[in-house]
């Protein structure tokens, strides 16, 4: 079993040394921030476009001769074809 040290210098040494090593964690620290910020400021933009998108379908009447004159039945004058 090897100690820690002995694996960070095994990866530094394998990056470049001790300030390459610093550098690439630098570089992935401000790549996965980046990813954060990103979702954390264009997640809400699009839920509320597709909550808006949502409430503009939903919030038209349903139309026909059932829903005129709000009984379920036919308005007086229509389906009397006798």
């Amino acid at each position: 079993m090897t100690s820690v040290y002995t694996e960070l210098t095994k990866e530094a040494a394998k990056r470049g040394g001790p300030a390459a090593l610093r550098a690439f964690y630098r570089w992935q620290g401000a790549l996965i921030g980046a990813a954060v910020a990103g979702v954390s400021i264009a997640g809400p933009q699009l839920y509320s476009k597709v909550r808006a998108r949502g409430s503009d379908t939903t919030a038209a009447p349903a139309s026909g001769p059932d829903r005129e004159n709000g009984t379920g039945a036919p308005a007086p004058g229509e389906g009397d074809d006798a």
